[in-house]
């Protein structure tokens, strides 16, 4: 028996006891909202020799987006870090555009300060609608931006619960992505699957995740489409 911690997108935390699956869910988010290099709505930042103060009010309510899992168990070097695209900003946001570069300024900011070695992302795909999933453009234009230091470092891609327009999307971007880059995203079909990719790490899991498995199957045979 243990506790399952879900987190839900108004960020109200709710317990519950269950005996199958064994990964535990991380409690370590700062309800606050603030960082501890911010000052007065203002995060002060260097991303490839360029000095960027990045809005923080405008992005508090989509800091949760990205989070840290720890390292893997078998090193304790490598960061796993967790992306979350449910909590991403609605494209109908009057400065969408403006929140996405701060946000992609944020995140980028947020993996300069986990990585120091190798690093595992975890892409959460599930209870994600159209209207917040970022366009190819941005996209290309994100991975673009992302220093060789980065790139480098990072191990592998898992994408969780990936629809099948989201897996075309991918396919139709390798031109624009390193084969080595391609070579290192895998797909992950369940929370089942997760856990025993990383059976030791604590991956939080927004609620609503954890209900849109429940009532949609994202297995290779009945997939359902974004």
């Amino acid at each position: 028996m243990y506790v399952r911690v879900f987190v839900s997108s108004n960020k109200r935390i709710a317990t519950q006891s269950y005996k199958e699956h064994a990964l535990l869910r991380s409690t370590s988010k700062d309800d606050s909202g603030v960082d501890s290099d911010e000052v007065q709505d203002v995060i002060a930042c260097v991303i490839d020799n360029t000095p960027i103060n990045i809005d923080a009010k405008t992005i508090t309510p989509f800091k949760c987006v990205i989070s840290s899992a720890g390292t893997l168990q078998e090193d304790h070097q490598t960061a796993v870090i967790a992306i979350y695209g449910c909590w991403l900003p609605d494209h109908r946001l009057r400065e969408y555009r403006y929140i996405m570069d701060q946000l992609f300024y944020y995140v980028y900011h947020k993996l300069d300060k986990l990585v120091t070695n190798d690093y595992i992302l975890v892409y959460f795909h599930g209870a994600t609608p159209k209207h917040r999933t970022p366009d190819l453009k941005f996209l290309r234009k994100c991975y673009q931006m992302v220093n060789f230091r980065l790139r480098k470092n990072l191990r592998s891609v898992y994408v969780v619960h990936p629809t099948r327009w989201l897996r075309t999307v991918i396919a139709l971007s390798r031109p624009f992505f390193s084969n080595k880059f391609y070579h290192k995203i895998n797909y992950v079909y369940t929370i089942a699957e997760l856990e025993r990719q990383f059976p030791n790490n604590r991956l939080s899991i927004p609620v609503a995740i954890e209900q849109e498995e429940t009532k949609s199957s994202y297995s290779i045979g009945k997939e359902t489409t974004n």
